[in-house]
């Protein structure tokens, strides 16, 4: 069918991972199943005729298929979350803070789900559970950054979870999943008995991080080796060569020794938590040793090959950071292999001269493996650490080292005691070349990458590497009227003015019911109003949206400073936030509206202003701040502190107008009706194109005069669940009596404006 018998396996792969991306819009299921059975009668037509458009056909039948594998991978979930009896087997469990998160699979269902259980329940892989409860779909992120526990679990092929309300455990147990958690019980208890550190080698042996100190997983991230902590190609390969030197005093034929040395392979797969990079590597050496001399695979044949098994096995790995970043590595070091022999050829050869050119291949693969999980690196975590392919080439002989001295003691325990002390030396070791490296390990930050960027990366690499493959580069006809046509385009590019290159961007972030405007303007510079917050009154208890969701985005967007940071008023819904971000990022100036408060979080943003030696100026009405590129804030109000108002701190807010290319933007705080009456008979309020909606849209803060002088085009409503009754009906009404178009964060989420070139609106995504 695929006119190529060398590798008829390499389009399968990519044609089914975009199905497998399309199955996520499951509301064009009945679509695709009408169009895949019309697909499929055309192509049998055409393929009886021999008509060569048939080809076409099928590879179009491929992306249906890999659609229809993501949409069973699934499950039957109900569409009402109504209470239901399930049982389960569990596949997995993960210790937390407060509970355990425990992955069980539904035979009712035909999926996962997940379900939180109070730590004193003794579960384990294997055993079966009877629950009864609601299933539900798991929270996703409301912006970006923040972590998206919806996709974290469909990583995972969880799609649903199980909001609990009795569970039991059952006699009937999975004597395979028993047999393979006992196994690693029985090598971690080894392992903890002969060692004094045996964290590292816990998560080198068994994939299991959580015993690792932060400090010893931010600095294995900041120099970029974590990587050598997931069973990958490279372990595999290590640990094959040493038992293939071992099993050749076995009298057998080379094929049962093949077969011997595979299956000592698969325990160790299982054993380390059957992650997808230790999948991908098992089958890939299954399937390179399983061609003669004569016939051996192509490696890109095997590389989609095992994809293609791998993907038709469990879909939802598609979904896992670990399965993209292997496939991504493996995939760009054997594209690039044949280059990498042309210029391993031209070392001279010699045993200095051979060491060499050794090691500088080694760091050459590294590179050639970096540069292929960069786009992904920046879009999953936007950062790259830039000292990886060195500290991984110094780091691997430790490594190894651990791996196989970590194997044997984990078999052999007490037998093998000596092992413990020399594998406590390695490990004293790596952790000293960790901090010695550490100085040097510098990590670029940027704002994550979008995924149509990520594609674009990935075409331009792979194109370049089957160039690379070819031995030639085809430049075509240089000419001086096309270098010139060339150098005269991008010098016009860059020198147009930056607003005009670049918008002003006015971001209101879904953080819950409360406010957090970020501001960033085309010279790049970051305004901050407001941080959320968290109450227990309308908040989940103990979260922090500070840390947990403005911290991440402000990185996720690649900032690293903050030139203004702009507190409303001194309420938990706007302060809270901001705590985290003052601990977190440095800010050239934080301002307020000088009314103080007795809370313990206005005591401690007092407290980091100081200890920071953040610049701190109190504003009132008439204060003016100027901004590169003609952005202008104004403060209107409060002219001075009111008193004796149904709420001070709300009617003392900081009303400020940002006025950018003769457009304006009214921040107005949690202003209520009496502040708002200040500001019209000071004559203060005029036309704008935009308002942030007083008081997440409560009845307090209506006055329709108002909102007739200002005459927005936009009205943005800050807005979370509350048992305040907010946003009041009132408003809503009023806002769309006037023709106003109105955006809530919590239906909308977060929701960006641009002022570009004199227009005001939504052009682009906040990406």
């Amino acid at each position: 069918m695929l006119k190529n018998n060398t590798r008829p396996f390499l389009l399968v792969f990519p044609l089914l991972i975009i199905g497998i991306y399309l199955s996520q819009f499951q509301e064009y299921a009945a679509f695709m199943a009408l169009f895949a059975s019309a697909a499929s009668l055309l192509w049998l037509y055409l393929e009886y005729r021999g008509q060569p458009h048939a080809e076409k056909i099928f590879w179009v039948l491929l992306v249906c298929a890999g659609y229809f594998l993501g949409i069973l991978d699934i499950g039957y979930l109900p569409e009402s979350e109504s209470t239901a009896a399930i049982t389960g087997e569990v596949v997995s469990v993960r210790r937390l803070t407060y509970n355990q998160r425990v992955i069980v699979q539904s035979p009712e269902l035909r999926a996962k789900l997940a379900v939180q259980l109070p730590l004193e329940a003794e579960v384990a892989p294997g055993l079966r559970l009877s629950m009864r409860g609601r299933v539900v779909r798991p929270d996703s992120a409301r912006i970006p950054g923040e972590f998206n526990y919806r996709q974290f679990l469909r990583g995972q092929g969880v799609y649903a979870v199980i909001e609990l309300e009795e569970f039991e455990v059952l006699a009937e147990k999975n004597w395979v999943r028993v047999l393979i958690a006992d196994l690693r019980e029985y090598v971690r208890a080894n392992l903890n008995k002969n060692m004094r550190s045996p964290q590292l080698l816990t998560a080198l042996i068994l994939g299991d991080r959580h015993e690792l100190t932060p400090e010893q997983e931010n600095l294995w991230q900041q120099l970029g080796i974590t990587h050598l902590l997931a069973v990958s190609g490279m372990h595999i390969s290590l640990l094959a060569s040493v038992l293939w030197m071992v099993v050749q005093a076995v009298p057998a034929p080379p094929a049962v020794k093949r077969l011997l040395v595979a299956a000592i392979l698969l325990n160790y797969v299982f054993l380390s938590g059957s992650q997808p990079s230790a999948w991908r590597a098992w089958l890939s050496a299954l399937f390179a040793g399983a061609g003669s001399e004569r016939h051996r695979l192509d490696g890109l044949h095997v590389w989609s090959l095992v994809g293609v098994l791998m993907l038709v096995v469990s879909p939802s790995m598609l979904w896992q950071i670990g399965f993209q970043l292997s496939f991504a590595a493996s995939g760009g070091i054997i594209l690039w292999s044949p280059f990498i022999k042309r210029v391993e050829q031209k070392f001279p050869k010699g045993w200095f001269s051979g060491f060499a050119a050794r090691a500088c291949l080694s760091i050459f693969i590294s590179v050639i493996a970096q540069l292929s999980l960069i786009p992904l690196l920046l879009h999953h975590f936007a950062e790259v650490a830039v000292l990886a392919p060195i500290a991984t080439l110094l780091m691997l002989p430790l490594v190894f080292l651990l791996l196989l001295g970590g194997l044997v003691l984990g078999a052999f325990g007490s037998l093998a005691a000596p092992v413990g002390w020399f594998l406590d030396r390695v490990t004293n070791a790596a952790n000293w070349l960790a901090d010695t490296l550490s100085p040097y390990g510098y990590v670029i930050t940027a704002p994550a990458l979008p995924f149509d960027w990520v594609l674009v990366w990935y075409i331009s690499f792979i194109g370049v590497g089957i160039i690379c493959r070819r031995y030639y580069i085809a430049l075509g006809k240089v000419t001086l009227t096309r270098w010139l046509c060339i150098g005269l385009a991008l010098v016009l590019v860059v020198s147009l003015p930056l607003p005009v290159r670049r918008p002003l961007e006015i971001t209101f972030l879904d953080v819950g019911q409360g406010d957090c405007i970020l501001i960033r303007t085309p010279y790049k510079q970051h305004i901050l109003i407001d941080g959320g917050g968290d109450s227990v009154y309308w908040q989940l208890r103990g979260r922090n949206v500070g840390l947990e969701t403005v911290v991440p985005y402000l990185k996720y967007r690649g900032i690293d400073h903050l030139d203004l940071v702009m507190l409303s008023h001194p309420h938990e819904d706007h302060l809270h936030g901001l705590l985290a971000v003052l601990e977190h990022f440095s800010v050239g100036l934080v301002v307020d509206n000088g009314q103080p408060h007795t809370t313990n979080t206005y005591l401690k943003y007092l407290e980091l202003i100081e200890t920071q030696d953040i610049p701190h100026r109190s504003l009132t009405a008439g204060d003016q701040l100027h901004l590169r590129g003609g952005v202008k804030l104004t403060v209107l109000h409060p002219s001075r502190l009111v008193t004796g108002t149904s709420s001070d701190f709300n009617n003392n807010s900081l009303v400020v107008n940002l006025n950018y290319q003769g457009r304006n933007v009214l921040f107005t705080g949690d202003l209520d009706w009496e502040g708002m009456l200040d500001l019209l008979q000071r004559g203060e309020i005029h036309s704008v194109d935009l308002v942030k909606v007083p008081h997440h849209g409560s009845k307090a803060a209506l006055l329709p005069r108002f909102y007739q002088l200002l005459d927005p085009d936009y009205a943005v409503i800050t807005v979370g669940k509350n048992s305040f009754g907010h946003p009041d009906p009132d408003v809503l009404a009023l806002l769309d009596e006037m023709g106003i178009k109105t955006k809530r964060t919590d239906q909308d989420g977060t929701v960006s404006f641009f002022i570009w070139n004199g227009r005001l609106g939504r052009f682009f995504s906040a990406r």
